[in-house]
């Protein structure tokens, strides 16, 4: 007698057996990646929406001069860049001159600088100076005006005058005195971060 074998049929335990082989087949990177997806997904719905800060637009006027301040400003600006370093005497050789707060005027007898002796630093001299008509304005072509106080900026011309917040003043004060110039479309001229960071989250 031939004893013959029958191929044996594949069951549905088998089937089943072969989709998870092929399933544990697939690279481990594409799985990872899946699951990643999901759960930033599902974190995503979670979150509340967050709160996005307005930019705050300060404001930027231009000041109107005339054709012989114009000439003036270019001249000043040469001129400065013309001007020496003004030294004083051996501050390349003590810290504690060099690092003076103020200037001193050169007054010994024998001081190398007053008797202006060849390879010493230049001596101030009045022939330094700027157009008296722009000696003390802003790059900008504005007059600077100090602000300790919100009610200072009303008695600033926006047209000719830019304000400087005063070193003393606390953060409060410097919003308050910044919104009273974008009301009024005042120069600030040293606004800081912080300040800009408080008026964008309140607004």
């Amino acid at each position: 007698m031939s004893t013959e074998t029958k191929p044996e049929q594949p069951t549905e335990q088998g089937g089943q057996g072969q989709q998870a082989a092929q399933e544990s087949q697939q690279p481990a990177g594409q799985q990872g990646a899946e699951q990643v997806q999901q759960q930033q997904q599902a974190v995503q719905e979670v979150r509340p929406a967050e709160a996005k800060s307005v930019e705050v637009k300060l404001p930027r006027p231009r000041v109107s001069l005339s054709g012989r301040l114009r000439r003036l400003m270019r001249v000043r600006v040469l001129m400065e860049r013309r001007e020496p370093r003004w030294m004083s005497m051996d501050e390349w050789r003590f810290l504690r001159v060099a690092h003076r707060e103020s200037w001193r005027r050169p007054k010994g007898n024998d001081n190398k600088i007053r008797l202006e002796i060849k390879g010493y630093p230049k001596r101030v001299k009045i022939g330094y100076g700027k157009p008296r008509l722009v000696r003390n304005l802003h790059p900008t072509g504005f007059k600077l005006v100090t602000v300790h106080r919100p009610e200072d900026v009303d008695k600033v011309d926006p047209t000719k005058e830019a304000i400087v917040i005063g070193r003393t003043v606390g953060l409060r004060k410097r919003i308050e005195i910044v919104r009273k110039a974008i009301e009024r479309s005042v120069r600030v001229i040293n606004v800081t971060k912080d300040v800009i960071d408080e008026l964008s989250r309140s607004q």
